[in-house]
C-alpha cells in the first residue's frame, strides 16, 4: 500500500507542480540483542516480498548521520527507497485537486449529529444548519467515536497526547534535508530532517489521555501549546539527547504537541458498519494518517463506489471489532488502546509478535 501512496503522490506532484515526497531514506538502529533480533526479521520479512532493504554497519550509519550516536549500535537496516511527505503540501494538493473536481470544503464547520432513517445515512447536522448526503466519512480524527457515537455506532478509538520537537540549524551539528530518517524503537524515538534542523518524537510509555467530549466546541489543535516543564517535554528531550548528543533543554527548539488517534491493535479502521448503512468509517492511524492518506483515499472510494476494493483491507476493516466483548465500553476501550500506545515502541515486534484478537478470531 505505501509503495502505491508513493505513485500517487508523485502524479499530485505533477498535477500541481510543488515537491511532497521528500526520499531521504530510512533506518531502523539496535542497542540491545532484542531489538537486533527485531531488525533482523524485519529485513527477512522484507526481502521476501521483494522490498529494498538491507544490513548496514554501524560505520555506515555513522557516515549517513555524523550527527548522531552510533559506537553502541549493533545492529542497523536500511532502505533507500524510504521518505516523508510534507503535510501542508500534501494537503494544499488535495485541496486544490479537490476543487478542481467541484469539491466544497467548509471549515471549521462542527457537525453535531449524523442523521440515519431506517439504517441509512441522510446527511449530517452541523453548527451552520443540515447537509444532506447518502454517504458520510468519518474521517474526524480524535473526534471520530463521537461522530460514531450520534449514529449510534461505536468505533473503539482513544484520543491520545504526541510530542515531538523541531531543532534550528545548528552550524555545529548541521542535518542535511535528505539525510535518513531514523527509528530507535529502544529509545522510542523517530527523527527525521526538517527546514536545515531534526524532528524527533516519541511514543512514550506514558502518555496524556484525551476526553474529546469533554473539550470546548471551538477547540482548535493547532494552537495546543507545550510547556518546557511538562514531564513528557522533559522525558523527550531527555530520549532524544540518548541518541543525539547535543540536544538538551537549552538546545534551540520548538515543541510541538496535539492528539493522535490509536486503535487497540495499532491499525486503522476504514470501512463500513454494519448497522448502517452509508456510513463509512476512516479514523485510528495511530500517527501515520499523512503518509498512509495517498492510498487510503483510493481504497475509501472504491468502498464508496463499488463496495469493494482490490486491496487487503482484512487487518483494517472498520468492523473488525464489532460486538466482540471487551470492546464495546468506553473505559475498556480507552484502556487497551492506551495499552497499545505504551507497547507501539516499547513491545518487541517480530516473529513472536501478538495482538488482541479481532471479531473473527474472538
Amino acid at each position: 500500500m505505501l509503495m502505491d501512496g508513493v505513485q500517487i503522490v508523485k502524479d499530485l506532484e505533477r498535477r500541481v507542480a510543488a515537491e511532497i515526497f521528500v526520499q531521504t531514506g530510512s533506518l531502523r538502529i539496535a542497542e540491545t540483542p532484542e531489538r537486533a533480533r527485531e531488525i533482523v526479521d524485519l529485513v527477512e520479512m522484507g526481502k521476501s516480498i521483494k522490498f529494498d532493504i538491507h544490513h548496514i554497519s554501524k560505520d555506515e550509519v555513522a557516515k549517513k548521520l555524523p550527527y548522531m550516536k552510533t559506537d553502541d549500535l549493533i545492529e542497523a537496516c536500511y532502505c533507500p527507497t524510504d521518505g516523508h511527505l510534507q503535510p501542508a503540501e500534501l494537503v494544499s494538493a488535495y485541496i486544490k485537486i479537490g476543487r478542481s473536481h467541484g469539491v466544497d470544503y467548509k471549515s471549521n464547520c462542527r457537525v453535531e449529529a449524523v442523521l440515519i432513517e431506517g439504517g441509512q445515512t441522510k446527511g449530517v447536522q452541523t453548527a451552520a444548519g443540515l447537509l444532506h448526503a447518502p454517504v458520510i466519512v468519518n474521517a474526524a480524527g480524535p473526534w471520530s467515536y463521537l461522530v460514531a457515537e450520534t449514529a449510534e455506532a461505536n468505533l473503539p478509538t482513544a484520543a491520545i497526547g504526541h510530542y515531538y520537537l523541531t531543532t534550528r540549524p545548528d552550524d555545529a551539528n548541521p542535518v542535511d534535508r535528505l539525510s535518513p530518517a531514523v527509528r530507535d524503537r529502544h529509545h522510542r524515538i523517530y527523527s527525521r530532517p526538517e527546514s536545515g534542523g531534526l524532528i524527533v518524537g516519541m511514543y512514550a510509555a506514558e502518555a496524556v489521555e484525551y476526553d474529546m467530549e469533554q473539550l470546548p466546541g471551538d477547540f482548535d489543535m493547532s494552537a495546543m501549546k507545550a510547556r518546557f516543564d511538562d514531564i513528557h517535554v522533559a522525558t523527550l528531550i531527555h530520549a532524544a539527547q540518548q541518541r543525539f548528543e547535543w540536544i538538551n533543554e537549552r538546545t534551540p527548539m520548538t515543541v510541538t504537541t496535539g492528539i493522535m488517534t490509536f486503535t487497540p491493535d495499532g491499525q486503522l479502521f476504514c470501512g463500513t458498519h454494519p448497522d448502517v448503512e452509508g456510513l463509512f468509517h476512516c479514523s485510528g492511524f495511530c500517527g501515520h494518517g499523512i503518509v498512509q492518506s495517498p492510498t487510503i483515499g483510493v481504497i475509501m472510494a472504491d468502498l464508496i463506489l463499488s463496495g469493494r476494493t482490490d486491496y487487503d483491507i482484512h487487518a483494517i476493516e472498520a468492523d473488525r471489532f464489532f460486538e466482540v466483548p471487551g470492546f464495546q465500553e468506553r473505559a475498556e476501550i480507552k484502556a487497551k488502546c492506551y495499552q497499545m500506545h505504551a507497547g507501539y515502541y516499547g513491545s518487541v515486534q517480530g516473529k513472536t509478535h501478538a495482538k488482541p484478537q479481532t471479531r473473527e478470531e474472538a
